[in-house]
């Protein structure tokens, strides 16, 4: 029996790789390098075999924020140390949010959000060149550590989009997100950073995107509508898109590595269970259940596809795979916490990202139809007593519960400007009015 890797797993379970060092926003950073950096068309279709693809490690700004930039490069570069510190502060507060992080970042999993063209970065690691060297002898080499194949995957399902116009109308709203040319001040200086970092000569052809397994199924079609309705909102600044995006594609990955578990197993997808209230331990127990039920299927499929592959796979490897379910779904808000006791709820840049998802710029949706059909329905989560009833919950649950956890999830809306009340029988949600 061969020793399996967590990849091997996850490739045949859920379509790509989904392994603990790539969890949280990665999956979303690595999606954004396939599309602008991308050498040719933006999502060529499945008739292209080979995607090629234009790394730029972004070493120099990245070493510069974790403060282990020698001053003989600060110096060629920038001003003097004032200056120095300026950037650094200002990228600091550009930094991806990276999971159950209880110390100093090095540089190499120092990343930037994509909020602009020039942002846009691959991965990378330093290799010292000479035994006991310095920073000064390093050579930068642009290779995945963290960018696993989560985005590849992501990718990989949008370019293989039958629907012809919803895939052109992703490409569109992409093109519109990172314009070829802007003259943004963050735009300028970003650009003129990135020209001091490694970055390839020549597109080199990325192995991973191929080994994705696309399904067209109602999960990846959901993904599909979600980032086609998300860069269509042209009238929002490019930042909630680009936020929205990253934090869509880890809710999703989430969504899709339960259900595809659990049908792996020939058991009905219940959901997620969300506590929005946090008045009901009944509840709160019960989505505590439900994270448990979730990271059980999944090691559970794993071993089972180890058996077919006629494999073995370490305990570690399979931890590594349910890892990559918690951290990206607390760093994309749908758990209170990456560790400890621990429980499905709604943060707010999830709640903004589920809204840009549900509707196309300049439509709106009833908050019944969001919470019920949306949410409910399409995403599986289990929040409102329709939702409940529908799972057949009521049965062990008063339907008060419910009603009270949607009533305070749309309390939090109101409150934060997405969700507008014109009469106790009008609430209507909209990626417009938080504008």
């Amino acid at each position: 029996m061969s020793n399996l890797k967590g990849p091997d797993i996850t490739k045949e379970l859920f379509g790509g790789i989904f392994d603990s060092d790539g969890a949280g926003h990665f999956p979303g950073l690595e999606l954004i390098n396939f599309i602008v950096c991308g050498a040719g068309e933006i999502l060529p279709g499945p008739e292209t075999k080979e995607i090629r693809i234009l790394r730029r490690s972004h070493d120099f700004a990245r070493r510069l924020v974790a403060d282990v930039l020698p001053p003989e490069l600060k110096s060629k570069v920038l001003l003097n140390e004032h200056s120095g510190n300026a950037v650094a502060h200002l990228l600091h507060c550009l930094e991806l949010e990276a999971p159950n992080i209880t110390k100093a970042k090095s540089w190499e999993r120092t990343h930037f959000f994509p909020y602009t063209r020039s942002l846009v970065h691959w991965d990378a690691r330093g290799r010292k060149t000479v035994r006991g060297g310095d920073e000064t002898s390093i050579k930068i080499n642009q290779e995945r550590r963290y960018l696993r194949g989560g985005g590849a995957f992501a990718f990989s399902v949008l370019r293989h989009d039958p629907d012809q116009y919803r895939l052109k109308s992703i490409r569109d709203g992409f093109r519109s997100l990172y314009p070829l040319k802007t003259n943004s001040p963050l735009e300028t200086l970003s650009a003129a950073l990135l020209k001091h970092g490694e970055m390839d000569k020549e597109a080199v052809i990325d192995l991973v995107e191929p080994e994705t397994r696309i399904r067209n199924d109602k999960w990846e079609n959901l993904y599909r509508d979600g980032i086609k309705n998300i860069v269509s909102h042209s009238n929002l600044p490019s930042v909630q898109r680009v936020k929205a995006i990253m934090n869509w594609t880890g809710f999703w990955l989430v969504i899709l590595e339960g259900a595809r578990a659990a049908e792996y197993l020939s058991k009905s997808w219940d959901g997620l269970i969300v506590d929005c209230a946090g008045v009901h331990t009944q509840l709160r127990r019960a989505s505590q259940k439900c994270l448990k039920t979730q990271l059980t299927n999944i090691e559970d499929a794993a071993y089972q596809q180890a058996k077919i592959q006629d494999g073995k796979i370490s305990n570690q490897q399979i931890n590594k795979i349910k890892v990559f379910f918690s951290n990206t779904a607390g760093t994309c808000g749908i758990l209170n916490s990456t560790k400890g006791r621990r429980h499905f709820t709604l943060k707010l840049h999830i709640i903004e990202a589920l809204v840009l998802a549900s509707t196309e710029s300049q439509r709106e949706l009833t908050f019944e139809d969001f919470v019920s059909n949306w949410l409910g329905e399409r995403c599986g989560l289990v929040l409102g007593r329709n939702s409940a009833s529908a799972q057949g919950m009521l049965n062990a649950f008063d339907a008060t519960i419910f009603e009270e956890n949607e009533r305070q999830f749309a309390e939090q809306m109101k409150a934060t400007g997405m969700l507008r009340v014109y009469s106790d029988a009008t609430r209507m949600v909209s990626a417009e009015i938080m504008q």
